[in-house]
Order: structure tokens, then C-alpha cells, then sequence
């Protein structure tokens, strides 16, 4: 399918999460407002502050997508087995499957297709963009999240795998840049052939979610207990503070420390903290903590309730799995477990390093990070990378100055 290109700032994504930390600081009274900004720090972010601040807000409000992906998994399954699964999966945005596999089948390399190891696997792109109130599969998609979701046929297991969004990698074309810039330029084809092309993987079809959706499962669910630190509740607060400011609602602020029932909004703020020790990686941890409790709450929850959430998110998806696929996939996931999550690169397995402008996450070699995936996802320990991944790794090392 052809995708128009268009430029893509790279500083945008940081320049927002800024943007609405120092909200909420301002909010508080913690750091005075701003009259003004310098000329540069505005040719900077390119937009309008009403924009931004509108943009901001919208990212707060709909929710951690991917979290939401994988619990549309979980409310599909459940369709399912009530027998409800067609009236869920109805409004969903379709590529063709065909089509798909077609756009991507170049990406995966000769060892990839005869690697025995990958069989009795199912492997699932996942996605969370910022769709402008455009079609979801189209490229122009900011992707700020992305997930390898690899299915256990047998046993139904679920393993999980996320990608950071500015780790460097080749994104199609020998063109290296923040991984999240490939949905951009070239909407879910592009983005799982760079998948697929960087970490020997065999992904023909993906799954995407628009920002809204999670906040609103959660509220169904009557909320979800977890136990949070005083440092994270003030930063919950910050957030929620900001957020119903803007929405000119109630505040609905959590009372402390301790094991707290948080309603969506509170559980959407607990999963965008990244300010205290850990960063990134210690917010992976938060969405995994959100995505369990909701696991849990859900599994409690009849068939009408699993249905009225899955109403609600279906037309915030898109995806290349027909419905029979979709029947097949949902039928070894009845005993739907998630097994483990894990981060790409592995923590100790990279450095932040400046390349073209980039402030971007560098696998210190892309090729051993991907021996470790391989063994978190199939068991393979001693995985040896297919020469495309090792001159790519190469190429990302020469780049970085490593």
C-alpha cells in the first residue's frame, strides 16, 4: 500500500511529556507559569501552546493504548466463550490479511522462515498511536507504543516484549532512526517489516489502538486495587489534578500511601509516572502492575459486563486478523495466561546516545540483544542472528560512535 511521507520530529515525543510534567507542576504552584518562551525552545515544538496543551490533555484522558490492546485480548477471549465475539470484533478497522503478508513477507529473512523454532508460536505486533481522529492504519500515526505479543499455541501462554520507543533501529531502506518513526512514515506495514527485519521475527499481522479506551474499562470494572508509594501518589494527584482542571470535572485525588482502589483516571496517571527512580523502565513495571490487576478484575466479571467493555473499545481498534483468525487465535487464549513481560533492548544492554539529531536508546550490539529475545520468547538460548542482523548491529554501533 503506498504511504505519503512526511517529515517527522524526532523531539516532538519528549517535548510533550515535558510539556505536561511542567503542567502539572504549575498546576500545583509548585513552579510559577510561563508568560513566555524563547523563540528557539518554540521552533522547537512547532505547535501552537492551545495545541499542545490540547494534545496533552487528550494523551492523559484516553490512556495507555497498548495496555488497552492487550485488554481488548482479554475482553475478545472472554466474547468469546460467552458467545458474543462477533458483536465485539464488529466495528474493528480492517487491513486485508492477504495484503498484509503481501507488504510484509520481504522483512523476514530466509533463516527466519526456516527457523523450526518459531512454530507453535503466534506472533502479534501491537500498537499505540495518536490517530489525529483519522483512520488508525494509516501512516501520519504518531506510534508511542509498541508490543510484541507471542502466543503459546499450545498452552495459551502469553509473553510480552516492549519495544522503547527511541531505541535506534533500521526502519526501512537502510534508514536508521527512533523505531516509533516507521508507523509514521509508512502506517502498521512499515512498522512490523522493521519489527521483523531488526529481531529475526516472522510478524504478519498487528493489532493497533487509538488513545481511548483504558480509563473507561477500568471505571467499568469498578476500579482496581493496587498498592502505591507516597511519592507515586503525589505524581498520581499531579496528573489527576492537571487532568480535571482541564476537563472542568470533580478532582478526584487518591488519599495517600497504601492499597488503593484508583478509579481510571488515577490508574491511566499511575501508568504515565516515569519521574521517579527507574524512569521508563520503572513505568513498564506500573503498566505491567495495571494490566494484571485488570486481568484479575475481569476474570471476575459475566459475560454482560466483559461485553459492554468490549462495546466500548471496538471502535478504537485496528487490525489485519480476520475473524476467523481472530476465532482461532481467541480459542487458545480460553485459558488466557500472561506469562512475563520484558523490555527490548534489555536494560543493561544499552546506552542513550545522540545519532542525527536523535537523543536515542543504543543496543550496545542489536544482534545480542536479540539472542536474548529469542530466548525469552521461544526458549532459544544459544540463538545465533541472521547475517542481516549483524550487519545491522554493526551499522547501529558505527553510528552511535561505540
Amino acid at each position: 500500500m503506498d504511504r505519503t511521507r512526511r517529515a517527522f520530529d524526532p523531539q516532538e515525543e519528549q517535548a510533550y511529556e515535558e510539556y505536561a510534567f511542567r503542567r502539572g507542576l504549575q498546576a500545583q504552584g509548585r513552579i510559577p507559569r510561563e508568560r513566555s518562551r524563547a523563540p528557539q525552545e518554540r521552533a522547537v515544538r512547532r505547535e501552537t501552546a492551545p495545541a499542545r496543551r490540547a494534545r496533552a490533555v487528550r494523551r492523559r484522558r484516553h490512556g495507555h493504548p497498548v495496555l488497552t490492546s492487550i485488554f481488548m485480548i482479554a475482553v475478545i477471549a472472554a466474547a468469546a466463550t460467552a458467545g458474543l465475539f462477533l458483536r465485539v470484533v464488529h466495528g474493528f478497522e480492517r487491513i486485508d490479511s492477504r495484503q498484509m503478508e503481501a507488504a510484509v513477507s520481504g522483512s523476514i529473512s530466509g533463516q527466519t522462515v526456516a527457523d523450526t523454532g518459531l512454530r507453535g508460536y503466534t506472533n502479534i505486533a501491537l500498537f499505540g498511536v495518536d490517530s489525529r481522529d483519522q483512520s488508525l492504519a494509516d501512516g501520519d500515526n504518531r506510534s508511542d507504543s509498541i508490543m510484541i505479543a507471542s502466543v503459546n499455541d499450545r498452552t495459551g501462554e502469553v509473553k510480552l516484549v516492549s519495544v522503547y520507543r527511541d531505541t535506534l533501529l533500521d526502519i526501512g531502506g537502510g534508514e536508521y532512526a527512533k523505531c516509533n518513526a516507521a508507523y509514521a512514515y509508512g502506517g502498521p506495514e512499515q512498522a512490523v517489516a522493521m519489527l521483523n527485519a531488526n529481531l529475526d521475527l516472522n510478524i504478519t499481522d498487528f493489532v493497533t489502538i487509538g488513545f481511548e479506551g483504558l480509563a473507561e474499562a477500568i471505571d467499568t470494572l469498578g476500579g482496581i486495587e493496587i498498592e502505591i508509594t507516597e511519592e507515586e501518589a503525589e505524581y498520581i494527584n499531579m496528573y489527576v489534578r492537571d487532568m480535571h482542571s482541564e476537563l472542568g470535572t470533580p478532582d478526584t485525588p487518591v488519599p495517600g500511601a497504601g492499597l488503593q482502589t484508583l478509579n481510571g483516571i488515577q490508574a491511566t496517571a499511575y501508568c504515565r509516572i516515569r519521574y521517579t527512580a527507574g524512569d521508563d523502565f520503572k513505568r513498564a513495571n506500573r503498566q505491567r502492575t495495571v494490566l494484571q490487576k485488570t486481568f484479575e478484575k475481569a476474570g471476575k466479571s459475566g459475560p454482560f459486563t466483559m461485553l459492554k467493555l468490549g462495546n466500548a473499545l471496538s471502535d478504537k481498534v485496528a487490525t489485519s486478523l480476520s475473524d476467523s483468525e481472530m476465532a482461532s487465535l481467541m480459542m487458545k487464549l480460553t485459558k488466557l495466561e500472561l506469562a512475563d513481560t520484558q523490555g527490548f533492548p534489555d536494560q543493561a544492554g544499552f546506552v542513550f546516545a545522540t545519532v542525527n539529531g536523535q537523543d536515542c536508546v543504543v543496543p550496545y550490539t542489536l544482534s545480542s540483544e536479540v539472542t536474548k529475545l529469542h530466548a525469552f520468547l521461544f526458549g532459544q538460548e544459544d540463538y545465533v542472528p541472521s547475517e542481516e542482523v549483524e550487519r545491522r548491529s554493526e551499522e547501529i554501533r558505527a553510528l552511535a560512535g561505540l
